[in-house]
């Protein structure tokens, strides 16, 4: 009812149509300008800094699932369970302004030191700026596998987890997987 009457006061006023026009495209920039101020990355953001600070359970969990992969393409392998320590979680590394003063009095030489964080501001909200994250230190890794009784399977075992994990064949451990009882 009143889109009618709207509808045929405009139809009625030829000259009011540049004023309607005007009001529509009014109308529309107000629009795109509200939508313009909505942060619709932040859900994007907020998944990245998830992936940044994942457990280390979760690491161990991610690198023991490839590993099993790897083992078990291997011939001869077989079935392959593993389990790998770590010595110390994950290390982040933030940036810090570091700032050295030397006085200079009488006979005295005093140097001061001062550090502080960098502090950005992400998502409304303050947060150190990480500049790199250290991976925790692998300690060992234990492999069972169906084939662990080969020796050549046990060396291309020692090799591939060496190489991978860049640690000395003394931290990795290979036995024979327990046949399941049926």
């Amino acid at each position: 009812m009143i889109i009618d009457n709207i509808k045929n006061y405009f139809k009625n006023n030829n000259s009011n149509k540049k004023y309607l026009f005007i009001a529509i495209v009014g109308f529309i920039l107000m629009i795109v300008i509200l939508l313009s101020e909505l942060d619709f990355t932040q859900d994007e953001n907020r998944k990245l800094s998830d992936n940044e600070n994942i457990s280390l359970f979760d690491y161990s969990e991610y690198l023991e699932n490839k590993l099993i992969k790897t083992i078990e393409s291997i011939d001869g392998a077989g079935e392959t369970r593993v389990m790998i320590t770590f010595s110390e979680a994950s290390e982040y590394i933030y940036a810090k302004n570091d700032k050295n003063s030397n006085k200079i009095t009488d006979n005295t030489n005093d140097s001061d030191y001062d550090s502080e964080y960098v502090i950005i501001e992400q998502n409304n909200n303050d947060t150190g700026l990480l500049l790199k994250v250290v991976e925790p230190k692998i300690r060992g890794v234990a492999v069972v596998c169906e084939g662990a009784d080969d020796p050549v399977v046990q060396q291309c075992i020692y090799s591939t987890v060496s190489s991978v994990f860049n640690i000395s064949t003394a931290r990795i451990s290979i036995s024979k997987l327990e046949p399941k009882e049926k």
